[in-house]
C-alpha cells in the first residue's frame, strides 16, 4: 500500500503520506458504493489489503449519483473542500489505473463523465 500512497502524495503535491491515504480511502470507500460487486472485486484483487478493504464496505451496491453526490462523499470522508476532492479523486483515479494491471471497463463506465475527463486531462 505504502507506494500507491506514496505515489499520491507526490502526484497530489501533499505533504503528509496520512493525507495521501486518507484520501485514497475516501475515494474507494465511495466507488465501492457505485460499482458492481464484480466491478469491486476486480479491482480489489489489485490492490494491496489496506486499500482492497474499502472495496467492500459498499460491496458494489451500483448505486447511481452524479458527479457533485460523488465528489461530495469523497470530501466528507477525507474532510476536503469539494475542489480539493474533485483534484485528489482524480490523482487516486489516475494513480490506481497506473498501477494495477487495468481499472476494468465497469468501474470507469460507472465514473460520472466529468471526472473520467478530469482523470483523462491529468494522465496527458
Amino acid at each position: 500500500m505504502n507506494e500507491i500512497v506514496e505515489l499520491i502524495r507526490r502526484r497530489a503535491c501533499l505533504a503528509e503520506s496520512r493525507d495521501a491515504e486518507q484520501v485514497a480511502h475516501a475515494v474507494l470507500r465511495t466507488l465501492s458504493e457505485r460499482i458492481s460487486p464484480e466491478a469491486a472485486a476486480s479491482l480489489a484483487v489489485q490492490l494491496p489489503p489496506g486499500l482492497a478493504d474499502d472495496l467492500r464496505p459498499g460491496g458494489g451496491s451500483g448505486e447511481r449519483y452524479e458527479l457533485e453526490d460523488f465528489v461530495g462523499r469523497i470530501a466528507r470522508r477525507a474532510d476536503l473542500t469539494d475542489p480539493e476532492a474533485v483534484h485528489r479523486a482524480g490523482v487516486v483515479l489516475d494513480v490506481l489505473g497506473r498501477e494495477t494491471v487495468q481499472v476494468a471497463d465497469e468501474v470507469w463506465d460507472v465514473l460520472p463523465e466529468p471526472l473520467r475527463h478530469l482523470v483523462g486531462a491529468q494522465a496527458a
